[in-house]
Order: C-alpha cells, then sequence, then structure tokens
C-alpha cells in the first residue's frame, strides 16, 4: 500500500470551476495520473482554488510540473510545486504523552 511519501504528488492552484476531471485531464499528457483532487470549501461548497495531482512515477510528476507551471488551464495561470511532507510530523517521537516529572526528578 503507498503512502503519501511513496507517491509522486504535485500541488496546483487551479480556477474556482476546474474539475478533478479537468485537472487530470490536463496532467495526464505528461503520464499516468493515479489520483487527482480538488480541494472544497464545504461552507461555501466550492473549490478553494488549489488541488493536488498524483503521478505514477518521479519522472513523470517532474515532467509535469516543469511542463504545467506558469500554464494557462481553465481560464487561469497554474503554479505547479512539489508536495512536501508537513513539518508538523515528527515521525521519531512517541505518540503516547508522558506523565509530567516533578522538579525533584530532573
Amino acid at each position: 500500500m503507498a503512502t503519501l511519501f511513496d507517491t509522486y504528488n504535485c500541488f496546483t492552484s487551479v480556477s474556482f470551476s476546474t474539475t478533478k476531471e479537468m485537472l487530470a485531464d490536463a496532467f495526464s499528457e505528461f503520464g499516468q495520473v493515479t489520483e487527482a483532487t480538488i480541494i472544497m470549501d464545504i461552507g461555501k461548497n466550492r473549490s478553494k482554488g488549489y488541488g493536488y495531482v498524483t503521478s505514477s512515477t518521479e519522472e513523470e510528476a517532474q515532467k509535469a510540473l516543469v511542463d504545467m507551471n506558469g500554464k494557462l488551464l481553465d481560464g487561469r495561470v497554474i503554479f505547479v510545486d512539489n508536495v512536501r511532507p508537513s513539518k508538523r510530523y515528527n515521525t521519531d517521537a512517541s505518540l503516547a504523552r508522558q506523565p509530567a516529572q516533578s522538579p525533584e526528578e530532573n
């Protein structure tokens, strides 16, 4: 099973009217798109103006990143960048909380 770090993701800005099908179609020119997602604002029931595209290989993702960055899609110039792992997750840290120590124990 692939995780976020095993896949090849691109972040892209998009028009508010762009659908995930339109995004996938545009990026499929550079290889197999395994997933395309448009991030939605649930309260307004519309796109937040960005999405993610997952490619099947790193080479396809890099080619799409280079060739699609700055291109026009659905009436808007899009900007494409690599997805970076979140810094807020420390995979080496224990997930369980430890009991607080009194100053005498330190």
